[in-house]
């Protein structure tokens, strides 16, 4: 038995005689009897009668009718599906990007991923990009957002480059030195220093060292450490403390008022380049390439957004 048999069947149930129902599925009536004859030999009862010059079901065919309509619907809802995962419109995928992205990235992703792919499930992990590389290794996700320089020296890597961030203190606008126009790190380190603990490349953490002479080591003159950025955030808010952090995790807060770019010399005169890393030898299913689709899109607003920020 296969489902173009029970399609015959469904057609001959569904038209008042053998020729319609066999104009209906494109055969022949010659064809289409035998197909019906080679379902009842199958199944070993008879399905239709001829009454009255009409072929009638018998109460076996009716019996029949709801399991053939629930598997050819079925086949047609499972060749819809795999029709859908072909197209990215559906299937699961599996991300992750630190939490310092939720404003500018995760947020804006999910909104529009729930609004645009509804039939897509997602699995989303917020860390630092050291906990999500082994997360992507042991294939718990598919990619993850993160600092592309993790991946210099990882064969197994792949990373397509997407913003490059710069570094900057920021503070509440309610700051004592909100307004100040010449701050060195002796005001900064007057008050307490506050970071996101997450990835740092060794070449960046030597250079915060060598240009604000911090030689007995960058974390230990942070008051808070946290890979948590939401909880930081909080602390610019309800206290006096200083943030050293990327400019994209800052973009909102600065477009809202609520959170000063402080004047800093020498100024944090670094980058780092967010990128969408995965494993080489993975062959990633199309929903994937909709969502990296759409973290490009993103990336591309913020760069308009924050270029806007620094031309006000």
């Amino acid at each position: 038995m296969n489902t173009r048999q029970l399609r015959h069947f469904i057609a001959l149930l569904d038209n008042p005689s053998l020729s319609a129902a066999a104009e209906e599925v494109h055969l022949s009536q010659p064809a289409f009897s035998r197909s019906i004859r080679a379902l009842e030999e199958q199944l070993n009862v008879p399905l239709f009668t001829r009454s009255d010059r009409r072929l009638r079901p018998t109460p076996y065919a009716l019996a029949w009718e709801a399991t053939a309509r629930r598997i050819v619907m079925n086949e047609n809802e499972g060749k819809r599906h795999l029709q859908m995962m072909q197209s990215g419109k559906s299937g699961r995928v599996a991300l992750g990007m630190g939490s310092s992205l939720m404003d500018e990235l995760i947020c804006p992703l999910l909104d529009k991923l729930l609004r645009d792919l509804p039939e897509v499930q997602i699995n989303f992990s917020v860390d630092t990009s050291a906990p999500l590389l082994n997360l992507l290794r042991t294939r718990q996700i598919d990619f993850f957002v993160g600092d592309a320089s993790i991946a210099r020296y990882q064969q197994d890597l792949v990373v397509e480059s997407l913003f490059t961030c710069g570094f900057a203190w920021y503070a509440s606008s309610q700051h004592p030195l909100a307004k100040t126009t010449d701050i060195d790190i002796a005001m900064i380190k007057a008050w307490p220093m506050v970071i996101a603990a997450g990835y740092f490349d060794p070449a960046v953490v030597e250079h915060m060292e060598s240009l604000y002479d911090l030689h007995s080591g960058l974390y230990q003159h942070f008051r808070v450490m946290s890979n948590d950025f939401q909880l930081v955030r909080h602390l610019l808010d309800s206290s006096d403390a200083i943030l050293a952090a990327t400019d994209i995790s800052m973009i909102r807060a600065v477009e809202t008022g609520k959170v000063v770019k402080l004047h800093v010399s020498p100024p944090l005169a670094l980058t780092l380049t967010l990128g969408i890393l995965r494993l080489a030898d993975c062959e990633l299913p199309p929903v994937c390439e909709r969502v990296m689709d759409s973290i490009r899109q993103c990336f591309k607003h913020t760069e308009i957004r924050r270029a806007q920020l620094l031309n006000q």
